[in-house]
């Protein structure tokens, strides 16, 4: 009791004020936090936002200039100008060049002067970074040119949106495991040495598909692609292109293709047999339209004998030339069907024709190893849907004894 009345006489003389545990109300309790604690805390803002955490305390002072992560977006900046004076005064005043681990840029077109020259140059500077994850995402009509990426053998993560990469023969990323490149324009010819990928994203990417060589790269490697091979002649010759591309991920784990993919590039051609096999190919994700898929989904499925898991999303077509295309699956089954398949998931609108059925009956009829099959049905508006009723509608005695079949909603 004393030493809180002590306290107290000493809060009255103007000394710092102390409650009746003795703890300083003034007391610089940021300061107390452990470094990595502080790190944490700063790794939920942005970098402009880190930077003025200096004027916390003391101890926050020159911590931002350690912090491992730039994040710069447009909309926290009025116009391209100060966005490149961000980045050119945070690097000079950055204390280590091999600290920063992280590099994530996003523009927009709002608030801007559009101007991808500014930014063109202080990321050329980046190239001497110890980067670990890069990431340069442009939303704009003209894309970002990047002759200088950041090659480095610490980078272990690329995602490039809106980018052009100019003169670059070949790409050689020891530790790389995610590429993620959507709208990038790649120059040609490409040659990509990636020994370590886990994960291909590429998606409306324009490059010259005789040229594009991949050496190396996991054998796990996981897949999505929604690529356009811009066919003009539908023969022979476009099909060794297709061929070949997907020859290169014959040892892939796990796929996904899109629509474009399939319906575009290789339903034209499918007569000719364009896939190879993807003998450890054992979960697919894959959307097509629910129209064609009697031809291309036992085309596709041919080509994956040891299939286990297949995500199947269906798109319903309104086109006139679509009335006409034959729904009836041919009697051949791929041997996944046979022999592999588990799981299926169908992910499909509610249709007049019931072509819906068809697909899922083409399951329930010959996956002979099957567990699960889930059919998801889009529900539109107030219309009431009775699910217990439709899954009578498609559901009669299976294949495979031990199947599990539901019907649900996906709104």
């Amino acid at each position: 009791m004393a030493n809180i009345v002590s306290c107290r006489k000493k809060s009255r003389s103007g000394l710092v004020e102390e409650d009746e545990v003795g703890i300083s109300r003034k007391e610089d309790r940021i300061s107390l936090l452990h470094e990595s604690l502080q790190c944490h805390i700063l790794s939920f803002l942005t970098t402009q936002e880190s930077v003025r955490t200096s004027a916390f305390s003391s101890a926050w002072r020159h911590l931002w200039k350690y912090f491992p992560r730039f994040r710069l977006c447009s909309f926290d900046i009025p116009n391209d100008e100060v966005g490149v004076d961000v980045i050119d005064k945070y690097f000079m005043n950055f204390q280590s060049e091999s600290c920063l681990h992280e590099f994530d840029l996003c523009i927009y077109s709002e608030h801007t002067k559009k101007d991808a020259s500014l930014y063109e140059s202080c990321l050329g500077k980046l190239i001497k970074r110890k980067i670990q994850r890069f990431k340069v995402e442009w939303f704009r009509d003209m894309a970002i040119s990047l002759s200088s990426l950041p090659v480095c053998e610490t980078l272990v993560s690329l995602k490039l949106l809106g980018v052009k990469l100019n003169d670059f023969g070949s790409l050689s990323f020891p530790c790389l495991k995610i590429m993620n490149l959507r709208y990038v324009t790649f120059p040609e010819p490409l040659v990509l040495d990636t020994p370590r990928l886990e994960e291909l994203i590429l998606r409306s990417c324009e490059f010259e598909f005789k040229s594009f060589k991949i050496i190396s790269m996991s054998s796990s490697v996981k897949l999505d692609l929604d690529v356009d091979f811009a066919l003009k002649h539908y023969d022979l010759s476009e099909r060794n292109i297709i061929y070949n591309f997907f020859n290169k991920f014959s040892h892939a784990k796990n796929m996904t293709l899109s629509m474009e993919t399939l319906e575009v590039n290789i339903y034209y051609l499918h007569h000719m047999n364009p896939l190879p096999k993807f003998h450890d190919l054992t979960r697919l994700c894959a959307s097509m339209s629910l129209n064609t898929s009697a031809e291309i989904l036992p085309f596709v499925l041919e080509s994956c004998p040891n299939l286990k898991h297949l995500n199947l999303e269906l798109v319903k077509s309104y086109t006139e030339e679509d009335a006409e295309v034959d729904t009836s699956f041919p009697s051949k089954l791929p041997s996944c069907l046979v022999s592999s398949l588990e799981c299926v998931e169908i992910i499909s609108d509610i249709t007049e024709e019931a072509r819906e059925r068809k697909v899922v009956r083409y399951f329930l009829d010959n996956a002979t190893k099957l567990k699960k099959l889930v059919l998801r049905l889009y529900v539109y508006g107030e219309k009431p849907h009775n699910f217990g009723l439709l899954k009578q509608q498609f559901d009669s005695p299976r294949r495979s004894g031990f199947c599990h079949f539901e019907v649900l909603p996906m709104v």
